[in-house]
């Protein structure tokens, strides 16, 4: 009877030790390697030099440019027209001539010896003045007829350039990016001939709402989203025609060797800006300083004054949302 109990005894010393290994010691282990041991820290980026292009890329069309208004210059009556509709004209020439009735003066009258003869008619007198193109085209509509009576003022004909521009819209952060600087631009046109250079691109307001798309919208008043609009003219020679889509490269100002830092660490992105910088790790907070501001390629910021390369500051303005706002790249995680 003793050996069967002591080789029970045993059996449940070597049972509880396995439980022991098995469940309490397992669960100890595993609950120390789950314990959080991850630390937070600030991110921080170095001002570095480098080179920035300041390239605007919108999109466009191909529209031809407005007819120019031709208005009468005399008044009077149409005696000759020297142009039809469709006919191309330079400035300067004659499309018709206006006769107008003067008063005679007393020297114009006839004169007689007899008081009792019939009296002669006096002697109408007219004056003659030509109308003219005022710009080179082909006329697109001249609805003048003869003997028609015309007065100063009046809308007698239009002309049309045969010209084209590439028009399009910009949001406000391009506006500024182009704000004040040389412009120049690269037209790529949708399934159209090589990429060329636009000549004399200008910017300008709102585009004027078009009311079949936009009913709800006043006349006159800008389309929806739409803060501004630029234009430049196709040159001589490169076959376009109206409403052909088209890419536009803006290129507004080019710096080399200059300091910069991302946009995301950058308040502003205009003229004035602030970034935060880092003196050491034991400093308790970024020193918050003001720059002037550069070129902005949209990733980088060209900083102008108020900042050294070399200098530490924080990667993301603090404070400021975690999501992409679109044309200046304030994008990720913000950290300070």
């Amino acid at each position: 009877m003793v050996f069967p109990i002591l080789w029970l005894v045993v059996f449940g010393v070597i049972a509880a030790a396995l439980f022991k290994l098995a469940f309490l010691d397992g669960l100890s282990a595993e609950a120390e390697a789950q314990t959080p041991s991850a630390q937070l820290q600030t991110a921080t980026v170095e001002a570095t030099r480098a080179s920035v292009t300041n390239l605007v890329q919108a999109q466009g069309s191909v529209v031809a440019d407005p007819a120019a208004k031709i208005r009468s210059t005399s008044d009077g009556s149409v005696v000759f027209i020297d142009v039809e509709a469709g006919q191309a004209v330079a400035k300067g020439d004659r499309l018709f001539q206006v006769r107008k009735p003067v008063e005679s003066p007393p020297e114009a009258l006839p004169q007689q010896d007899d008081d009792d003869a019939p009296r002669p008619a006096p002697v109408q007198l007219y004056t003659y003045s030509d109308v003219v193109a005022t710009a080179s085209g082909t006329l697109a509509d001249f609805p003048v007829l003869l003997n028609q009576q015309v007065t100063v003022g009046d809308e007698i004909a239009s002309v049309s350039p045969g010209t084209y521009s590439v028009q399009g819209t910009l949001s406000t952060e391009q506006q500024f990016r182009i704000l004040d600087r040389p412009q120049t631009a690269k037209v790529t046109l949708n399934g159209g001939p090589a990429p060329f250079d636009c000549a004399a691109i200008t910017t300008g307001g709102p585009a004027e709402k078009d009311p079949a798309q936009d009913p709800g919208v006043p006349d006159g008043q800008p389309a929806g989203g739409t803060t501004g609009t630029f234009s430049c003219a196709v040159p001589a020679g490169i076959a376009v025609f109206s409403g052909l889509g088209a890419s536009v490269d803006i290129t507004a100002g080019h710096a080399e060797d200059v300091v910069t830092v991302p946009a995301t660490a950058v308040r502003g992105a205009v003229q004035n800006g602030v970034v935060w910088v880092v003196r050491d790790a034991s400093a308790e907070a970024p020193e918050e300083r003001a720059v002037s501001l550069g070129l902005n390629d949209g990733q980088q910021v060209e900083i102008t004054e108020g900042l050294a390369a070399g200098e530490q500051i924080l990667q993301f303005v603090p404070g400021a949302p975690a999501q992409d706002s679109g044309e200046f790249g304030m994008a990720g995680a913000m950290g300070g």
